[in-house]
């Protein structure tokens, strides 16, 4: 799972809870890994977290690892300390929107985000602000599904206590106490990249087909149905194969691989 932060203090209960360990490498980025974990402190902005999430996915590059960003925002209403999960991000520069699907079952609270080229002063009600957020949806929704690309902040300004007053010493203390949430949200984001993460096989019997034809985006689709589908119906994968490399065109072998389907449905 791959964690991004914009500041190290943001990532520092992470690191600690997750037992990470900086890694020794020529790179713009602290990184922190374990064996399941990656984190890279990215530097505030959205060129820069968009750059360090390239980064990372070109460390560890994987279809289907799940993201997290965790970090600090202020907020129109939420009490300092709260952590929120955003359902809807939105670029204040561009008014472009991302919505990361609702799925997860934990108990954090739930905001829309603004991010900002600044600083914000202004705190509307209901109203994440970040400097971060939309570049960060935006790029690592790149690299792997929507549902996988998530993001908690956790409330350090608002109009009681603004940002100009922020006390930097206190971004680690405020975290903390919202790792118990982070961790049951981890966990949930982890099952379902467990869930997507397709078979050795399945990749095996992918990258055979890609080479006997020239696939679309839809078209890649349409043959890892296929391929999952055989193994719903135990149909062995070098028959998929087979109706692949015997068929004269792509459009045919497609036809066929489903009719094939359709008689192991029909006839078990």
């Amino acid at each position: 799972m791959n964690f991004v932060c914009a500041l190290l203090p943001e990532a520092k209960p992470l690191i600690q809870e997750l037992g990470l360990s900086k890694q020794k490498i020529d790179s713009p980025f602290s990184l922190f890994k374990n064996k399941s974990h990656q984190l890279v402190v990215s530097g505030i902005g959205k060129q820069n977290i968009a750059t360090a999430i390239g980064f990372l996915h070109g460390f560890a590059p994987s279809k289907n690892t799940a993201w997290l960003n965790v970090g600090l925002a202020g907020h129109g209403n939420a009490q300092l300390g709260t952590p929120v999960q955003i359902i809807k991000s939105t670029d204040h520069s561009t008014q472009k929107s991302y919505y990361p699907p609702p799925i997860f079952s934990t108990k954090l609270e739930k905001s829309v985000l603004l991010t900002c080229d600044q600083p914000s002063t202004e705190y509307q009600p209901e109203t994440a602000y970040d400097m971060e957020g939309s570049a960060f949806f935006t790029t690592a929704s790149r690299f792997c599904t929507r549902e996988l690309v998530q993001s908690v902040k956790i409330i350090s300004d608002n109009p009681q206590s603004p940002v100009s007053k922020f006390d930097k010493s206190t971004v680690s203390s405020l975290i903390t106490p919202a790792i118990p949430l982070l961790n049951l949200l981890i966990t949930e984001m982890e099952e379902i990249a467990g869930e997507l993460s397709p078979s050795f096989q399945l990749g095996t019997t992918f990258q055979k087909i890609a080479r006997l034809h020239s696939l679309s985006q839809t078209q890649e689709y349409q043959v890892q149905k296929i391929i999952r589908q055989a193994d719903l119906f135990a149909l062995a994968h070098t028959e998929i194969i087979s109706v692949f490399s015997h068929s004269t065109n792509l459009k045919s072998a497609l036809k066929n691989a489903n009719q094939l389907l359709e008689e192991k449905r029909l006839f078990p």
